[in-house]
């Protein structure tokens, strides 16, 4: 795909957004100024979550998952 291509269908998908949230993300990303990226507020208390269940070794394989998917 040329740089021109790719730029008309990104622009296409952007156009067919209507998720607000994600359109923030994508704003967030194109103004970006070598900036690390930043986490929305809302994922930043599932994220601390996450860390503290790796912690408590509260964790299961993605087997255990896919287990868990087909049996219920």
């Amino acid at each position: 795909m040329t740089l021109p291509e790719l730029k008309k269908s990104i622009h296409q998908k952007v156009d067919d957004l209507n998720d607000r949230e994600l359109l923030e993300l994508v704003d967030a990303i194109v103004n970006r100024k070598d900036e690390a990226f930043v986490i929305p507020e809302h994922m930043k208390e599932s994220i601390k979550q996450g860390v503290e269940d790796i912690k408590k070794g509260d964790v299961f394989t993605m087997d255990d998952f896919e287990k868990n998917m087909k049996s219920g």
